[in-house]
Formats: structure tokens, sequence, C-alpha cells
């Protein structure tokens, strides 16, 4: 008898009979509530349309994840919630990508009051491995 044990968290799915531990890289599609860019993050409005996050307020810095295309308003955007994401326009430095303004990615950590919202860490200068963490208020 050939039996398979799986267990999920958010990233990893631990699945005996194929091997142990397989990276989940899951995609989603939303209306774009207005123009979006690729590579920038998201988050979704009252009505479940995606928009820029951003690391204003506590509300807009809910990211759900990056977007892989662009879009205009009303028109489908596949957002990627986790996984490696590349594009060769990026420059990283290897370390941590932080939530910006109006859906940018930046590794300058915000302060005097905005949200820190940790996306994921750069592994090259094209690679981000997205991880999006908890939510912290700077004073």
């Amino acid at each position: 008898m050939n039996r398979t044990i799986r267990i999920e968290r958010p990233n990893i799915r631990l699945q005996i009979s194929g091997g142990g531990l397989v990276p989940i890289s899951d995609d989603v599609s939303l209306t774009a509530g207005v123009s979006l860019s690729a590579l920038r993050a998201v988050t979704s409005d009252a009505n479940g349309e995606a928009v820029y996050a951003s690391n204003d307020t506590l509300a807009n810095a809910q990211v759900i994840g990056i977007t892989s295309n662009a879009a205009v308003a009303g028109a489908g955007v596949t957002i990627k919630t986790s996984g490696i994401m590349t594009d060769a326009s990026w420059s990283w430095t290897k370390g941590t990508v932080y939530l910006g303004s109006n859906g940018t990615l930046t590794q300058t950590a915000p302060s005097g009051g905005a949200i820190l919202v940790h996306v994921g860490r750069a592994l090259t200068a094209t690679t981000l491995q997205i991880d999006i963490d908890t939510i912290i208020q700077t004073v």
C-alpha cells in the first residue's frame, strides 16, 4: 500500500511520498482596481480588486503579493504571493526587501512612523524570494 502524507504551511509543503520539502509558488489573479505596473507590491481594496500597497497606513500595508504583469484598471493581473521571482531590471544587494510607497520595493527600511513590511529577500541582483512577513509600525 502506497500512502501519501502531506503537511502544508504557507510557503512549504512536506510530501513524504514525493521526497520531502517542496516550495510552493502561488499565483493569484485579480482585477486591477487601478492601472498597475509589473513588479510592484499590491493589496486588495474594499471591492477585492488589486491596488498598490503602501507603507503609509496599516490598511494599505496588507501586502498580498507582487504583480507579475502590468494591467490597466478593470483588466486581470497576476500576483505572485510566494516563491522565487526574477527580473533582469532589478539590481538588488543580497538581503531584506521592504514595502515602500505606492507598491515600490526597497532595501531601505522605512522610518518616521511608516509601516515596516518585510516582502522578501534578494538572493541575487535579479532574484527575489517572496516571503511576506508581519507588519510593524515604526516610531
